[in-house]
């Protein structure tokens, strides 16, 4: 038989085994579906840290756009995002401009993936971005509803290219932007048969994040982008808004803590069988914090 030690030694090599396997199958946190929120005031990931950390915590956030301000101290952007990394939260760089739609400024474009890579250049493994990710909607310029659109847009895409081909041979960065739900009634120019800017957008990018700004209804609003990243074996997150906004049925700012999460179920329980969705991000921190105190 047996003696009480040899079985010991077995039970503890056993458990050892199975602690490894763990270790070496876990999941990247961004294999499941991802939970994100913007983060637009940088400097509050120095005395904010904690907060903005056990709060993402306890709200499932896995994934944080953190808009850059490139005059901030590297410690600060290496020190949070180290402690996000050990959460399980990826951190991807957030920037952008409707200026950045024209050609003068894509200068912009580049001095953001050239400040990212040189950061993830002088930091360690777990302290990096894992992403870049582009807000530039020039849609909001009032050119935009003239007959100077179609010139927008021209500068919109040409800037685009520009981020794709600063970004191809960056390692393990992913790329993504925030679109409106509506550009796939947007044709890229006047030809027949023209694709959307949904389409051509989705294409040349890793994920995209649908501003599906509405209190309800939001499933029917995506799902012509849905399909299109279905085709394309891309990636779509599904955004809402928490923020106080002029037409209030583009917000959740004043609904209901249960009511905003019965839409988010309603989203994931038609959804969560496409292959393109991703997951849903709340827009943004600072909305969705006040939200929660209502």
């Amino acid at each position: 038989m047996m003696d009480n030690r040899k079985r010991n030694f077995i039970l503890m090599v056993m458990t050892v085994l199975v602690l490894l396997s763990s270790i070496f199958l876990a999941k990247d946190p961004l294999e499941a579906k991802v939970k994100a929120t913007w983060l637009w005031d940088s400097a509050r990931i120095k005395d904010e840290r904690d907060r903005i950390l056990s709060f993402a915590g306890e709200n499932e956030v896995n994934l944080i756009y953190l808009h850059i301000d490139q005059k901030q101290d590297f410690n600060d952007y290496r020190v949070f995002i180290k402690e996000a990394s050990l959460s399980g939260i990826h951190v991807h760089a957030l920037g952008g401009d409707p200026s950045w739609a024209t050609e003068v400024n894509q200068t912009h474009i580049a001095e953001l993936v050239n400040w990212i890579e040189q950061y993830n250049r002088n930091v360690s493994k777990g302290e990096r971005f894992k992403g870049i990710h582009l807000d530039i909607e020039p849609y909001n310029q009032d050119a935009w509803e003239t007959n100077q659109r179609q010139t927008i847009i021209d500068g919109w895409m040409a800037s685009m290219e520009y981020f794709q081909t600063l970004t191809k041979d960056l390692k393990q960065i992913e790329t993504g932007a925030d679109l409106p739900y509506w550009l796939d009634e947007i044709p890229i120019s006047q030809q027949q048969d023209a694709p959307s800017m949904s389409r051509w957008m989705i294409e040349r990018l890793d994920h995209v994040t649908l501003m599906a700004y509405r209190d309800e209804g939001i499933v029917k609003l995506v799902q012509e982008e849905i399909e299109i990243a279905n085709e394309l074996n891309k990636k779509v997150i599904i955004g809402i808004e928490t923020n106080p906004m002029k037409e209030k049925y583009t917000t959740f700012y004043g609904r209901s803590i249960p009511y905003k999460q019965a839409q988010l179920e309603v989203i994931e329980s038609s959804l969560k069988d496409q292959t393109s969705y991703y997951g849903i991000a709340i827009h943004d921190y600072e909305g969705w914090t006040q939200l929660t105190l209502r």
